[in-house]
């Protein structure tokens, strides 16, 4: 009876192991595709095939990442009014992690305002807009992106001068977005390979961020200034904490928010995932 449980204990844990193994072996980091033959980075998705190769769930994005020996390619797909409002007032940021570990070394935001980066003004009621893109909104965007909505915000690339350039730059950084036939704002990256100095790319994971970023409007004088007479009147110990107790940094307020940064155009909304690149 003893030699019986002590074979039936052996069987199970063969049985635990092999199982343990098979979704081991079942979370294999993916490995990127080369990317499509003659792609141009114009907004327009249609090189990438019918539908791009990865959808996040949570967060309802279809994206892509592909890369050849020189260069670096990302597309995504959006088709939430919000998140497409969001991305025009505040830009859509590209992290990478040549070393996999979710850490944001290099990153890429667009299109942003050139006037210091500021989001353009939000328009009240602007993120419930229902029915089809019209073509105004597609000639407002054509507009904007040829003369305010100009700026790339990068950061963590050492061999570029300042932290703002434009699309017309001499890195040869490429970023385009623009509205397809079905109403999804399209958003395309292309970074060169070697501003991020990774030594046997292709051998290690790397990990990518996609963040639709949050709208934060600047709150209005007059309450800045109340907020400056709370904090020098109270000190630490006074009124309202002295430690900042209001959302999004807000000090001093309770729950007074003055930017108007409650509601959902403030939210930002990020995922990451590891890939190996092509080789």
């Amino acid at each position: 009876m003893k030699m019986s449980l002590a074979g039936l204990a052996c069987i199970s844990l063969i049985h635990l192991l092999t199982v343990n193994t098979s979704n081991a072996q079942s979370k294999t980091t993916p490995t990127l595709q080369p990317p499509p033959a003659k792609i141009e980075i114009d907004g327009d998705a249609k090189e990438w095939g019918d539908s791009l190769h990865y959808y996040n769930t949570v967060n309802q994005i279809n994206y892509d990442i592909a890369n050849s020996k020189d260069t670096l390619y990302m597309a995504v797909r959006i088709s939430d009014r919000s998140q497409q409002a969001r991305i025009l007032k505040a830009g859509f940021t590209f992290s990478i992690d040549p070393k996999g570990k979710k850490k944001e070394s290099f990153s890429l935001t667009y299109p942003l305002n050139l006037n210091g980066g500021s989001p353009v003004p939000l328009v009240e009621g602007e993120q419930d807009a229902l029915g089809p893109i019209t073509q105004q909104q597609r000639d407002d965007l054509t507009r904007q992106l040829a003369t305010s909505l100009r700026g790339i915000k990068v950061e963590g690339f050492k061999d570029i001068e300042g932290d703002m350039i434009t699309p017309s730059n001499t890195y040869g950084i490429q970023t385009a977005i623009d509205y397809d036939d079905k109403d999804n704002l399209v958003c395309e990256i292309a970074i060169p390979m070697r501003f991020f100095h990774a030594d046997d790319a292709a051998k290690n994971e790397w990990a990518f961020n996609f963040r639709v970023n949050g709208v934060h409007r600047p709150a209005p004088k007059q309450d800045i200034a109340n907020d400056d007479q709370q904090q020098q009147s109270g000190g630490r110990g006074g009124r309202g904490g002295g430690g900042g107790g209001g959302r999004g940094g807000h000090k001093g307020g309770g729950n007074h928010n003055p930017a108007g940064d409650d509601g959902p155009m403030s939210k930002s909304e990020d995922f990451w995932e590891k890939y190996y690149l092509a080789k």
